[in-house]
């Protein structure tokens, strides 16, 4: 197979998959509330950064891109909490360690707010604009 080809698939199917991640994402939010959604944002983790192999990175930018193609650019519009748990989703499947973090920030209209963002090694995979207005709260696997 011609590796243009090869390539061009394997975009095409990491779209479907996190297209799918995505959506289960987005019901989740929406479906689970007080405890539901706890469990499903995993067991508590610290946000110590796990040492990454360079294709391990590689992959990881690779979802990255996907779900930010769909959920902030694409038809599948989605907040940072939908986005954080599909691309975790994805990177669990290819055993690759991080850390889903919520955080907490207040801004000029002096409501608390909420944003979620996920890491990988030192490499943050979704939630990265904006991250440094908040502040870390709890740290998941």
């Amino acid at each position: 197979m011609n590796p243009r080809w090869r390539a061009a698939w394997h975009r095409r199917r990491l779209i479907a998959e996190a297209g799918t991640a995505l959506m289960c994402a987005k019901l989740t939010v929406l479906l689970r509330r007080g405890p539901g959604l706890a469990a499903a944002l995993g067991e508590p983790a610290t946000d110590a950064a796990t040492p990454l192999s360079p294709q391990q990175l590689a992959q990881a930018r690779e979802v990255g891109w996907a779900i930010e193609l769909l959920a902030v650019r694409g038809p599948l519009r989605t907040a940072c909490l939908g986005q954080a748990l599909a691309a975790r989703a994805l990177l669990q499947r290819r055993e690759i360690p991080c850390v889903l973090t919520l955080g907490l920030g207040q801004h000029d209209d002096s409501h608390l707010r909420a944003h979620a963002w996920l890491r990988a090694g030192n490499l943050t995979i979704t939630g990265g604009r904006g991250r440094s207005a908040f502040s870390p709260v709890a740290g998941f696997r």
